[in-house]
């Protein structure tokens, strides 16, 4: 099973990582908010092995940042 970690806009300009439903950090800028993601990704894979994957959301379909263990 793999996992998400998804990057989107909160409540205006706040932006917020989340994994599955569960938000895990929020009020940050969108730089910000990228990085954390695939560190939290990165560390996920490197930890438990199983793939993780970044995705921005706020358009039609999410852009795929970064994927970990995905071929």
């Amino acid at each position: 099973m793999k996992a998400v970690y998804s990057v989107s806009e909160h409540e205006g300009r706040e932006w917020c990582v989340s994994r599955g439903q569960q938000l895990l950090h929020s009020r940050l800028c969108p730089a910000m908010a990228i990085k954390l993601a695939r560190m939290l990704a990165r560390q996920d894979h490197c930890q438990n092995g199983r793939p993780s994957r970044v995705e921005f959301l706020g358009g039609a379909f999410p852009i795929v940042l970064a994927n970990y263990g995905m071929n």
